[in-house]
């Protein structure tokens, strides 16, 4: 089985090659590091499996599917992406299969194991759904991702509009909640676990049991004693946000902090 990994990222691209090597069986394995890579390879070669990742630096995976899908080629894709699981939902009722960032090697294996068996079944094998039911979940996904969304928060008996990429973090205090924006601070009666619920991830992260954070906004990650870290946000100098230990792995993986 020939299978094709699409990944700007080189630990990425890493971990889905030694995570096939494991667990395929007979496997043939190439890389590209950008879209437009991996549509030279894909005029040149035909693949069985495409494990693309949603987001790279010059091409969307809708670019690529769409590109796919027209040229008639007949490789499973499995899209690998950063993004909550229920917001892919969705994925699963199209001829295409999904992998979240950090990748479960359970997980894998079973969709590996699954695309083993299609290309058993039949060598010649079709992306069974259309190009629009591929194409109307992807714009959905990317539109819902992209989206500049809006937040009313109230103030000194006036009402703000912020876009949520304003938001810098939110924090416990006293019983509520108080919300650092770049348009200063405001309080809340929500619980921080509610703003959890409620704010996207990506880019929100709970560092700790008392902090909501935007990663985008990070600036800098500071080494603590015992290994712990600290993190230092844009518009905010003089303050530090701890990352508890329990969330240390989790934050560094989604920073992408190797080692």
């Amino acid at each position: 089985m020939r299978i094709l990994v699409v990944d700007d990222e080189v630990p990425a691209r890493k971990q889905l090659r030694a995570l096939i090597e494991e667990f395929g069986n007979n496997v043939v394995i190439e890389e590209a590091n950008s879209g437009e890579t991996a549509l030279n390879l894909l005029k040149k070669e035909a693949f069985d499996v495409v494990f693309l990742d949603i987001h790279l630096q010059d091409l969307t995976g809708l670019d690529i599917a769409e590109e796919m899908v027209s040229r008639g080629y007949s490789s499973k894709i499995v899209f690998v992406t950063a993004y909550d699981k229920y917001a892919l939902k969705a994925f699963e009722y199209a001829a295409v299969d999904y992998l979240l960032k950090p990748i479960d090697e359970k997980r894998f294996e079973k969709t590996l194991s699954h695309m083993e068996r299609e290309f058993e079944k039949n060598k010649e094998m079709q992306v069974d759904s259309p190009l629009s039911e591929v194409k109307k979940l992807l714009k959905e996904h990317l539109k819902e991702d992209h989206r500049r969304k809006k937040l009313t928060l109230e103030r000194d008996d006036r009402l703000y509009v912020l876009d949520l990429e304003e938001v810098l973090y939110i924090e416990t205090e006293e019983g509520s909640t108080k919300l650092i924006t770049k348009k200063g601070d405001f309080f809340s009666n929500l619980t921080l676990t509610e703003w959890e619920e409620k704010l996207p991830d990506p880019p929100f992260f709970r560092t700790h049991r008392s902090f909501l954070v935007n990663l985008e906004e990070v600036k800098e990650v500071l080494y603590w004693f015992n290994n712990a870290l600290q993190l230092k946000i844009e518009d905010n100098t003089d303050r530090v946000i701890p990352v508890s230990r329990s969330n240390t792995r989790s934050f560094k993986e989604r920073m992408n902090i190797i080692g």
